[in-house]
This record gives C-alpha cells, structure tokens and sequence, in this order.
C-alpha cells in the first residue's frame, strides 16, 4: 500500500517550463502536432512529456495493484484452514504429526502416521489423489487429517486452500439455516466452498446415519451435495475419515462418490482417547 501511495503522489508532481520540444508517441488523430514536453527545471535540460509521465506511472500503478491483489488471495487461502473449517472439537486444531502419541508395539499406527507425512508432502510437490481413513472411534484418524491440512497449509507458499469438515456438524448448520434466513450456512455456502478449495478433509463421514448396524441411507439432499462435491474435485485433493466399513457405506451414498480413494486402514490400532478410571 505505501508504495502505491507513493506512486499516487509522484503523480501530482507537477512539471513546469513549457519547450519547444514536443513528443509524437500518442494517438496522432488526437495529437496531430504531439504533444508538447515540459522541462522538469528551468535550465535542466532534462524534458518529459507529460502523457508518457501519465501513462508511466499508471503501468505502475497497475502491477502493484496487480501484485497486491494477488498477495490478498494468498492470504485468503492461507486463512481457509482457519476462519472457514467446521471443527467441533477444538483440540484437533493443535494436531500435529509430532504430537500423534505413539506406542512402542503400535506398528500399525507409526506406519499410517508416517504414510501420511508423506502424502502431505507429495500435495504440497502439486500430486493429486484422494485418501480414505477407515478404523474404530479414537484411532487418530481425524487427527492426522488435520495434521496432514496444517503441513500442507503451511508449507505450499500459500498457494493451497485447506479446509477441515466435521461432516456431521456441517449437516446440522445446513438443516438450520432451514429455520434461520440469516444464516450463512446454507446449502449453496457449503457445496461452493467444498467444490472449490484445494485439499478437503471430509471427517467422520457416516456419522450423521448412526453406527455400523444402521439401515438408513443418505437424504435426498445430502446425496446430492457429495454428489456435486465429487463432481467439482476431479482435479482437487479430498480426505474421507470414517469409522463405518466400505460396504456399508456403500450402502449409505452412491459408490460414485467414493471412488478413486487411497485407503489407510486402522485395524490394529487402539483408541487413543480412552483413560483408565480405575475401576
């Protein structure tokens, strides 16, 4: 901004001590007899057109727009991650791969922790796949989604969005704003949001229809809205996290929108929440 102010100040500059000299680079219909050049001091010898001093600094004026402008949408993907995702539990939101707890005997964990370091790594490098974490409540798998968001967010120069998605939570929001006009959590918000940033982690997928034993499948609106979802992200990396089988899901929602994922599987792995009381 201040070098743009002070472009806009240079600008007023006055030039004075009219010549006889005259510059003949405008439109010659306009200028027929050029445009006559000001010495910028009398006696200088130094003399400018005033047109070519216009023109000038407005190419200036142009690209520092143009650069900020650009800086503004970095800024706005980099801020994706935080101010837009839906997280109802805010100790995700401190998930690191370095503070994933480990144990000595969790072979299975260090593996997928470690494969997930390394998918994080190939996003940022510009490769595009989709993930699919599948294992039991408590495992880490939301843990290292975000992780995986955090790294990629911080580490891309700012050129990747990043959003996190508790897919239930965003259900609730939507069915409220049924009930509330001024919401902004409408249908609409979240399909375009999902559609359009880089790398989406899709949470607790299943959720919203109960446990593994459930019957029921997916509304007609939410089977729309993955649907659009998958659509829009051909080109774009998405993370489902769930803790219901793929067969049952694929009970739940349309197949289409499950396919093409990278399966990490947590099958050995202990829930990582649990606390001992005692008793």
């Amino acid at each position: 901004m201040q070098a743009i102010k002070e472009t806009i100040q240079a600008m007023g500059t006055r030039l004075s001590w009219a010549s006889d000299k005259h510059c003949f680079k405008h439109d010659k219909e306009k200028f027929t007899t050029g445009v006559r050049m000001l010495e910028r001091q009398k006696g200088s010898g130094e003399f400018e057109c005033p047109m070519c001093f216009r023109e000038g600094n407005n190419n200036v004026l142009e690209k520092q727009y143009s650069e900020l402008k650009k800086e503004q949408e970095r800024m706005a993907k980099f801020n994706t991650l935080q101010k837009r995702s839906i997280v109802p539990d805010k100790t995700i939101l401190d998930a690191r791969f370095n503070t994933y707890q480990l144990k000595e005997d969790e072979h299975e964990a260090r593996q997928n922790a470690r494969l997930m370091t390394q998918y994080a790594d190939e996003i940022i490098s510009g490769q595009v796949f989709n993930i699919f974490l599948n294992g039991t409540p408590g495992v880490g798998k939301s843990h290292l989604s975000y992780s995986l968001l955090h790294r990629v967010n911080n580490n891309s120069n700012k050129e990747m969005s990043c959003l996190f998605i508790d897919f239930d939570q965003m259900l609730r929001e939507i069915r409220g704003s049924f009930k509330n006009p001024d919401s902004k959590y409408t249908e609409f918000y979240f399909t375009d949001l999902l559609s359009k940033v880089d790398v989406l982690v899709l949470d607790d997928l299943g959720a919203e229809v109960g446990n593994e034993d459930t019957d029921k499948k997916a509304s007609d609106f939410i089977g729309r809205m993955l649907r659009a979802i998958s659509n829009a992200r051909q080109d774009k990396v998405t993370i489902v996290t769930t803790n219901l089988s793929g067969a049952k899901l694929n009970t739940i929602y349309d197949s289409k929108t499950l396919s093409r994922l990278n399966v990490v599987l947590f099958k050995e792995t202990k829930d990582k929440r649990s606390v001992d009381l005692g008793f």
